[in-house]
């Protein structure tokens, strides 16, 4: 089932609260410079599945050329989107104005509470975890723009944005007083209240709904790394970032900056593997649920990791940016750089050294038992440099035995 064009799917997101919303059609089709192939496309929000017609190899330079221009036309420009989204909201709230104010008086323009402030605060000094972005003119990058599409996820990374820092972390702070509203929350910004949801999350980026499967969440780490290294690696653990292929490194940056964001961009993690194992495999999986948890997880632990960065602000820009312009105060700091645009490592899938074996039970014992072994003895010649002054544990415990069993 191919995805319904962006301002079809946000009249239908917004008529679960209202009657049926006019949004004007883009005039993206009627730029085509060749009418009869504009008659013959449909306009999709994301790339055809992989499996719509095989490929052949043999295609000419110029059917290559032609294929990459369609897949071009078929992306809908961001600014066309932005402005199909703000259309579609501002004829709801002139039909339910009340949907812009919140429920209780707000503190200020700024803050809906008093603890939103304090919040606010504590955030004032973090930096951030700065989203990328992926070029889809670059032919080193094709691979990757490939997988990322068939997944449905390519919007997620070729729109770019700067941000607004203090709106972001006004955003993060009044997140915290946010009123139920649909399957999301209405968050106050600058004076009134804009949505955020799992459902918005997917419709501002063309996500097609499809059946949730949380099964990739438990795919055995030996099978994916094996996966992601080209069969060189057979164990998780010896598996490090230089054993991913050239193509899984470019993934897995991204996975660190705008799907499961860390400045550990070299640490492999379970979760963040099984990610990109995942979209390999393109299984059902809530793009919007599974970012929009992580932003609230974030907002609630704002006292308690007051060292963690604040994650996906480029995103939460566009989240108020298809609602509703915002403009500037005094207040506010300089908006940061458009993302920048990720590139595949030189020296990525070239670590040497790989010597790793399929698991083995036995073998594992074994390998426990010598290793237990040797810090044993290790601890033991300490001790008897130190002149048995600390005995190991369960020293004490074999002589009192032997004293019991004398007396």
């Amino acid at each position: 089932m191919q995805p319904l064009r962006r301002s079809s799917r946000l009249t239908r997101h917004t008529n679960s609260a209202q009657p049926p919303t006019q949004v004007p059609e883009t005039a993206v089709s009627s730029s085509r410079k060749n009418p009869r192939k504009s008659s013959q496309r449909r306009i999709r929000c994301t790339p055809p599945p992989e499996d719509s017609e095989p490929e052949v190899e043999s295609l000419s330079e110029k059917n290559s050329s032609e294929e990459e221009e369609d897949m071009q036309e078929e992306i809908l420009p961001k600014e066309t989107r932005y402005e199909n989204s703000r259309t579609a909201f501002q004829g709801l709230y002139q039909e339910k104005p009340d949907l812009l104010r919140p429920s209780k008086k707000p503190l200020s323009a700024r803050f809906m509470t008093q603890e939103a402030r304090e919040r606010y605060v504590s955030l004032k000094p973090r930096k951030f975890i700065h989203q990328q972005c992926l070029s889809l003119s670059d032919k080193n990058l094709q691979d990757v723009k490939k997988i990322v599409a068939d997944a449905g996820l390519l919007y997620t990374v070729c729109d770019s944005d700067s941000f607004q820092p203090s709106v972001v972390r006004e955003f993060v702070a009044n997140l915290g007083d946010a009123e139920p509203r649909g399957d999301g929350v209405a968050v106050y910004v600058r004076g009134s209240l804009v949505e955020f949801s799992p459902s918005l999350i997917n419709t501002m980026y063309c996500i097609p709904h499809c059946e949730e499967d949380p099964s990739w969440m438990k795919e055995k780490l030996d099978k994916v790394c094996t996966f992601l290294s080209g069969n060189r690696i057979k164990r998780w653990e010896d598996m490090s970032s230089k054993y991913l292929t050239v193509t899984n490194q470019v993934l897995y940056k991204l996975v660190c900056s705008n799907w499961i964001p860390t400045m550990s961009y070299t640490a492999m993690n379970a979760e963040r593997l099984r990610f990109v194992y995942m979209l390999h495999l393109r299984k059902g999986f809530n793009f919007g649920k599974f970012i929009y948890n992580q932003i609230l997880r974030m907002a609630e632990n704002t006292e308690t990791e007051k060292k963690r960065r604040i994650i996906l602000p480029t995103l939460i820009q566009q989240v108020i940016l298809i609602q509703r312009t915002i403009p500037p105060d005094n207040s506010d700091e300089a908006e940061s750089d458009f993302p920048k645009l990720v590139v595949k490592d030189k020296k990525a899938g070239l670590g040497s050294g790989a010597d790793s074996k399929e698991p083995n039970l036995e073998e594992d014992i074994d390998h426990a038992i010598s290793f237990l072994k040797g810090i044993r003895g290790r601890l033991r010649s300490k001790m008897s440099l130190r002149g048995g002054e600390y005995p190991l544990q369960g020293e004490n415990e074999d002589t009192e035995n032997e004293d019991t069993e004398s007396g």
